[in-house]
């Protein structure tokens, strides 16, 4: 005849089943997320530094345009040398992907160069400008940014009146900090147009970990605008 266990180891045995069904997949996703935890901390910049640059772009200015994309770096003179200037000018327009201009913040030892459009080739090579804001030496709000880990790493340092050059082949125009700004991910007060003329820099507060809500940057007003060529 055939022996029967007794009701009671048997249901033990269902109950310890049970437990090991419900506590092993949090185990599971609580060693997996270590594991990524531990690469991030340890993993070189340089290796990780594709999924940073897709940190902070925005939806409405990101234009994906990698393949084929015709990079322009220029030599573009930061010294006013002795030409003559004059407060109105000619403004060249870049195309997507070239760079029309160079950025100078002697205050926290910033200079690079602004490329025409945003996209994660040319944020890698210095700030980039929305081509939704007017060209530098428009009337109007001109957007300009970069990341936070490489050309904008120490922008908000920047504080009140400090100035700020954009150099480009046309003119090189001067600007003061008139107001620090931090904004929402999704609040586009400070990227919008304006009918004042002004420069915006901004990039993502910094995060150790997961994707940053948060914008830090400055609002600039004009000093002066000096074109190389009357119009």
């Amino acid at each position: 005849m055939a022996k029967f266990k007794p009701k009671s180891k048997v249901k033990k045995k269902k109950k310890h089943r049970n437990l090991v069904y419900y506590f092993t997949p949090p185990l599971v996703l609580m060693l997996a997320l270590g594991i990524c935890i531990m690469a991030y901390i340890f993993t070189p910049v340089h290796m990780v530094q594709p999924f940073l640059n897709l940190i902070f772009l925005d939806n409405h200015k990101l234009t994906d345009v990698s393949d084929g994309l015709n990079i322009i770096e220029k030599d573009i003179k930061t010294d006013n040398g002795d030409g003559q200037t004059f407060s109105d000018g000619k403004i060249t327009y870049p195309t997507f992907g070239e760079q029309y201009a160079v950025l100078s913040a002697e205050s926290i030892q910033l200079t690079c160069g602004v490329f025409y459009g945003v996209n994660k080739e040319l944020l890698e090579r210095g700030a980039c400008q929305s081509t939704q804001s007017p060209i530098i030496g428009e009337a109007g709000n001109t957007v300009i940014d970069a990341h936070v880990n490489t050309y904008f790493a120490n922008l908000s340092d920047l504080k009140k009146d400090d100035e700020i050059i954009l150099y480009t082949d046309y003119g090189n125009f001067t600007y003061k900090v008139k107001n620090l700004i931090a904004f929402d991910k999704n609040d586009k007060r400070y990227l919008t147009a304006s009918d004042q003329t002004l420069l915006t820099l901004y990039t993502c507060q910094p995060q150790v970990i997961g994707s940053p809500n948060q914008r830090i940057g400055v609002q600039c007003e004009p000093v002066s605008m000096k074109f190389y060529a009357p119009n």
